[in-house]
């Protein structure tokens, strides 16, 4: 028998000695999914707390482990879907204090919905939702409530106290994301190890969903928010703090409101490079100086921000990134966070031929050039088309930058992390950008107007180009109103191919 598996496996060209054999428990482990698509929540969770003690050897073990216990993992859904987690921002939201109980489960699931719908209020966020994917990362927690904010000293003294108290007062809830109330006014933030462990969990069995290291963390008991490091934390998310909170994560932007009478710290100077906050009320060394000389409607240099009265200044009266309850974001803040999105995504979604290799057709041939761009939803990209003659000794041209990979060494930003003591360096997960100074420049040739613009698709025939060897360049740009100033060229995206085209016959 081993002699005819060995002279099969050589017929496909495959060994199958190297290949680990299935897991005897794999069936038994997929009931416990079979559970869960059912949203028969507490029997799953049972299901494989078992499995995990009887099965200790099965490679499934792990992820049983993780979907049982106090404080569990249900699975991860879809909320909204833009494309290819590869070309797209991937979010996770999660849920904080919601038990096991289908009812709970149930309001978990809405409040995920929430913070879509939320999100995409704000003109930024909903202009490029096809930008995005944003997935809801099922917990569970064994019980309801967020952890106060006491020293050693109050925790010490209320345990003391409960020893004769009937019903006594909690000082530490067991949930999925352990959050606390850390901030002065009772800001709701999440351990963001935790945070963390779920979306590594959730990447294992929906990969992508975790990719760019994106989260808004709700809590059922939580107050407010705080943001930073790629958090969005929040409470209910039907308010403005989910917006304003993903502003931290995501946009890297800093708060618009003031309160804090003290002057701002020396070191201040060194840290502050948000969009939305200025140390002097220079108008021409504000960061939004730009919009200033163009007179943008609400846009001018008010005193007090990032949580100071005195000493900083910000760009509107109103935003969400102030504390008035506005749901949108000035005319600054906005063109930050569209900035950010074209950090991670590029304004081409697909190309065909793929770039980087020489296309040969023959004279009149119906072959073309094919662009897909990105779609906001209100909008379409411009896309341009330029010729330039190639010598025949040039090589082909690299054509366009791959996918944008996740960024080992992203930029720091400071956020406010309103626990008292004040600023504090965070990190946006971003993706890595190549130089774009060439974007500066035309493209080189002169642009075409062979080319063709319908159903959000580009195209070139390339057929109809003289006789010779040519290097054709798709150029795709946002013309966004809300952007005034792209000085790294974010907004402008390039493709280029070496076409040669031969006289027929």
């Amino acid at each position: 028998m081993l002699l005819a598996l060995l002279l099969a496996a050589v017929a496909f060209g495959q060994d199958p000695l190297d290949e680990d054999p299935p897991d005897p428990w794999q069936a038994e482990y997929e009931k416990g999914l079979e559970l869960l698509r059912n949203k028969r929540w507490a029997s799953a969770q049972r299901h494989f707390e078992r499995f995990a003690e009887e099965h200790p050897t099965s490679g499934f073990m792990r992820a049983a482990v993780d979907r049982s216990g106090d404080n569990c993992y249900l699975g991860t859904t879809p909320l909204w879907t833009g494309g290819p987690s590869a070309r797209r921002i991937d979010v996770a939201v999660m849920g904080d204090g919601f038990t096991i109980d289908v009812s709970d489960q149930n309001l978990e699931e809405k409040w995920a919905k929430l913070c879509v719908d939320v999100l995409f209020n704000e003109k930024a966020y909903s202009d490029y939702r096809t930008y995005f994917n944003i997935w809801f990362v099922r917990l569970a927690s064994l019980e309801e409530g967020v952890d106060p904010n006491l020293s050693d000293e109050e925790r010490k003294r209320i345990e003391e106290r409960n020893r004769s108290r009937a019903r006594k007062k909690k000082t530490d809830f067991s949930t999925a994301l352990d959050c606390k109330a850390a901030g002065p006014q009772g800001q709701v933030m999440a351990d963001p190890g935790l945070v963390m462990k779920w979306l590594d969990v959730a990447q294992a069995e929906r990969p992508g969903c975790g990719d760019d290291r994106i989260v808004i963390a709700f809590a059922r008991f939580g107050v407010l928010g705080m943001g930073g490091g790629g958090i969005a934390n929040v409470g209910r998310p039907d308010k403005s703090v989910t917006v304003h909170e993903f502003g931290h994560a995501f946009a890297r932007l800093l708060d618009e409101y003031q309160g804090n009478p003290e002057p701002p710290p020396p070191f201040l100077a060194f840290t502050l490079k948000a969009p939305n906050a200025s140390l002097t009320p220079d108008p021409d060394k504000v960061p939004w100086a730009h919009m200033l000389k163009r007179r943008v409607k609400n846009v001018g240099v008010y005193e007090g921000g990032a949580t100071f009265d005195k000493g900083v200044w910000r760009p509107a009266r109103t935003c969400a990134m102030n504390a008035a309850g506005a749901n949108a974001y000035c005319p600054v803040c906005r063109e930050a966070a569209i900035l950010v999105i074209y950090e991670y995504i590029d304004p081409i979604d697909e190309v065909d031929p793929p770039t980087g290799r020489e296309v040969t057709v023959a004279v009149g041939a119906a072959e073309v050039l094919k662009i897909v761009p990105m779609k906001p939803h209100s909008h379409s990209l411009d896309v341009r088309w330029f010729v330039a003659p190639l010598d025949a000794d040039t090589p082909v041209p690299a054509g366009r930058p791959g996918v944008r990979a996740p960024s080992d060494e992203p930029p720091p930003f400071p956020v406010d992390d309103r626990s008292g003591s004040g600023m504090q360096f965070h990190f946006a997960a971003g993706r890595a950008l190549e130089p774009r100074e060439a974007y500066g420049e035309p493209p080189p040739g002169v642009e075409s107007r062979l080319g063709r613009f319908k159903s959000n698709v580009a195209t070139l025939p390339i057929g109809k180009l003289p006789l010779g060897r040519h290097l054709v360049t798709a150029e795709v740009r946002d013309p966004t109103p809300h952007v005034y100033k792209d000085e790294k060229h974010l907004l402008i995206e390039r493709a280029s191919w070496a076409v040669t085209v031969k006289a027929g016959g």
